[in-house]
């Protein structure tokens, strides 16, 4: 999902995030794509793109919220930290499509040497029938054994998912070259339930 969209390795904001000057600040951007695989159902492709400048962020998603679904989020940065960093981005959003919502959402790191907490999480308000509200997860709890493989425990909570379960865990593992990442997550591993989800992410 995050993932989600979207599925991503923690990249907090700099420590001084919290007292940008005035001085010149380029835009950073990335572009990511989740296929989701299932055994019994239609897979599934998530995409999303996200556009950074200092403390701002921007980002346009596909197919997260539901099947045919867009939706847009402006937020804002808050990091500190350098040994032990935290960073919280609080985002409001729009689902259209599908489903048409309007979205509060939060996206969340914690990190520790190699060690790191990421969360995605959002609250779909459906403006034609409150029966359709939705919350919506993506938990990653990842360490890094060396810079550019990160492997860890994920759960996610999404409506695109048909499992019968409330909260689908799983395994993931990451190898992160230079700009680009690829991913890849199992989840309800030995279950009837079981999927896959193959994730690639570049950015400049």
């Amino acid at each position: 999902m995050l993932a989600v969209v979207l599925p991503c390795v923690v990249n907090a904001a700099s420590p001084d995030s919290l007292s940008v000057t005035g001085r010149h600040i380029p835009w950073e951007f990335s572009v990511s794509g989740s296929y989701y695989a299932y055994p019994a159902d239609e897979d599934n492709l998530i995409a999303v793109a996200r556009a950074n400048r200092g403390n701002l962020q921007f980002e346009a998603r596909y197919n997260y919220e539901d099947r045919k679904t867009g939706s847009v989020f402006a937020g804002w940065i808050l990091s500190a930290g350098t040994s032990f960093t935290i960073s919280m981005t609080p985002m409001a959003g729009m689902a259209f499509g599908r489903t048409t919502g309007v979205v509060p959402a939060l996206e969340a790191s914690l990190g520790a040497g190699m060690f790191d907490f990421y969360a995605e999480t959002e609250y779909l308000i459906d403006v034609h029938d409150l029966s359709g509200n939705f919350f919506y997860s993506w938990l990653e709890l990842g360490v890094a054994p060396i810079d550019i493989v990160r492997i860890g425990l994920t759960a996610q909570r999404s409506r695109i998912v048909q499992s019968p379960l409330v909260l689908d865990r799983g395994l993931f593992a990451q190898v992160a070259p230079g700009p680009g990442k690829l991913s890849l997550y199992a989840f309800n591993l030995f279950t009837e339930s079981w999927f896959l989800v193959v994730g690639i992410e570049i950015s400049w």
